[in-house]
């Protein structure tokens, strides 16, 4: 993961740690210079009594895309992909550790980035309480850790990005809350 370039100058291990960093954050109350809606900060309190564990949360965060150098694929234009590397990561973790409530953490992790309502609608009856708020919050700080990839959170990339994350995470909440 070290040795695995995600972007120019951030290795694979870099983005998991500055994940981590900004999930912390984000419980934490510490989100200056970050974009969180109002119903989040509403709900703070509701949302981080229904987390996974510290220690599953620092390892899903961290090793969250350990499975990216044996997916990593350069383009015929030189433009670096990682296929299906959610899944890949997921059973990377899981062959090393056998983990599985961070191993299917891991697996659902572009789910709130990639997924539509109805799909969204489906993962939640997979999902146990714990899952959903900690993905919720890994999703924002994955947003919000490339957001300089993006342009900055006022560039147009990180808005949409971010107004996807948004309407998914209300639906999960308020799937798991049963509130309107």
């Amino acid at each position: 993961m070290k040795n695995c370039e995600q972007t120019a100058g951030q290795s694979v291990w870099d983005h998991g740690v500055s994940v981590h960093q900004y999930f912390n954050r984000i419980i934490n109350g510490d989100t200056e210079g970050m974009r969180i809606p109002d119903w989040f900060i509403q709900n703070r309190d509701k949302i981080i009594a229904n987390l996974h564990s510290t220690q599953v949360i620092h390892d899903y965060t961290v090793y969250h895309d350990c499975g990216k150098p044996y997916c990593r694929e350069v383009d015929s234009e030189g433009k670096v992909h990682f296929p299906k590397h959610a899944e890949v990561s997921a059973h990377t973790y899981i062959s090393a550790t056998e983990d599985t409530v961070v191993s299917n953490l891991i697996g659902y992790d572009m789910s709130i980035h990639t997924a539509n309502a109805e799909q969204i609608d489906k993962l939640c009856a997979e999902w146990d309480i714990k899952d959903a708020m900690t993905l919720i919050i890994a999703a924002l700080a994955e947003i919000h850790s490339n957001a300089r990839l993006f342009g900055g959170i006022e560039s147009v990339s990180f808005k949409s990005k971010w107004k996807n994350w948004d309407r998914r995470s209300k639906q999960i909440f308020k799937t798991f809350f049963r509130e309107n």
